[in-house]
């Protein structure tokens, strides 16, 4: 579906405010510290727990849109956004409900930090309206459209079944679980970051999707499925990320994805040539 029905379908709605929700993490430090500057009263950080605090930035936010008017300009040039949604919440109110579902609870009751705005887990998350926790996290909330690779789809969010719900933790059975499980690429890279020193400067809470990312800007560079992508994130996470970004080694990335040359050797060149 194209952003024109996206937004005539929210500018249909009555009583309904707009907000984009994006990742700070897609864009470089700089870069959103610039756009947060700029938009800091319309900005809502969902990581709200006081010890995900110093990782606001690479989070998920909401920014409130006026009207649908700007829609198109942020869609065609907002790195990391991942979701449109219609409400009748209030920018502050909408961010504390959907907070509660940055952090889901495994079957054996450990609470582990999760990417719910993915379009998998939003659909899996809407489609159980019969848990107490639906009609906290999807109070006044009346769209959700997320993206697709052939455009903007909504997210069918059916009416919940529970009134006068109290708790807001998402909990999820064993089956749920394991829909939303990590692929073995992000446990194998996670194991081996977690024996490094640079991995003890971070929350555990946070390190799992601190993997996915950089495992998503190993396909961004074209590596390998496999042993390319996973050495290509374990240097990314381990303080190779300035590397990893230089010209030098952007060159070098191009031959590696065509094969002319190794990974593992491209890395040892330019480590020696920033030496």
């Amino acid at each position: 579906m194209d952003v024109a029905n996206m937004m005539q379908a929210l500018s249909e709605s009555t009583h309904t405010h707009i907000f984009l929700m994006l990742e700070g993490g897609a864009q470089t430090p700089e870069a959103f510290q610039a756009f947060y500057n700029e938009h800091v009263s319309a900005l809502y950080s969902l990581y709200l727990h006081p010890q995900l605090a110093e990782f606001r930035n690479y989070g998920p936010w909401l920014l409130a849109l006026k009207n649908t008017e700007t829609l198109q300009h942020y869609i065609d040039s907002m790195p990391g956004l991942t979701a449109v949604i219609g409400s009748s919440r209030t920018g502050e109110a909408l961010a504390v409900q959907l907070s509660a579902a940055c952090t889901l609870i495994s079957p054996d009751g450990a609470a582990a930090l999760v990417r719910f705005y993915t379009r998998d887990v939003m659909s899996l998350l809407a489609s159980h309206n019969d848990r107490e926790w639906h009609s906290m996290l999807f109070r006044g909330v009346s769209q959700w459209w997320a993206p697709e690779k052939n455009g903007w789809h909504p997210v069918n969010i059916p009416p919940s079944l529970v009134i006068n719900a109290r708790d807001s933790a998402i909990r999820l059975n064993k089956e749920e679980w394991q829909y939303i499980s990590d692929e073995p690429v992000v446990t194998s890279v996670l194991t081996a970051w977690q024996k490094l020193p640079s991995s003890q400067h971070f929350a555990p809470c946070v390190q799992r999707d601190m993997v996915k990312k950089a495992l998503n800007k190993a396909c961004e560079a074209k590596m390998k499925a496999g042993t390319e992508q996973k050495l290509y994130a374990l240097f990314y996470l381990n303080g190779g990320k300035k590397i990893l970004a230089s010209e030098n080694m952007q060159s070098a990335l191009e031959n590696v994805a065509q094969g002319k040359v190794s990974l593992e050797q491209a890395i040892r060149n330019n480590v020696q040539h920033q030496g």
